[in-house]
């Protein structure tokens, strides 16, 4: 149990990293690097589950919580940025088609 425990804790390290070295140029790889970490930390925690006793795993929990909650706050702020983002950027579509619309009235 402990060995996976090292995995996963090791994983997360990983994933954080990736989070923090994410930017628009590297975005598609980067993102889905720390996205397929997550997915191999959720395996892993599949398996514990089927191998010990809730009570177990309860222990472990705690040790794992303060990088998880680090994790969820990144994805969390990279989510709201494209939000962000993308709010902006439809903001502008429509000014520009709005004065598109008015030179056209003018002509």
């Amino acid at each position: 149990m402990e060995e996976k425990i090292k995995i996963i804790e090791i994983t997360f390290k990983k994933v954080l990293y990736y989070l923090e070295i994410l930017s628009e140029e590297n975005f598609d790889v980067i993102f889905s690097k720390a996205k397929l970490g997550m997915e191999y930390v959720n395996s892993i925690k599949t398996e514990l589950k089927n191998e010990f006793p809730q009570e177990e795993l309860t222990k472990i929990e705690e040790r794992l919580l303060a990088p998880a909650k680090l994790i969820k706050n990144k994805f969390d702020d990279i989510v709201t940025s494209k939000k962000l983002r993308l709010t902006v950027v439809a903001n502008e579509i429509a000014l520009l088609q709005n004065q598109k619309k008015l030179v056209n009235y003018y002509r």
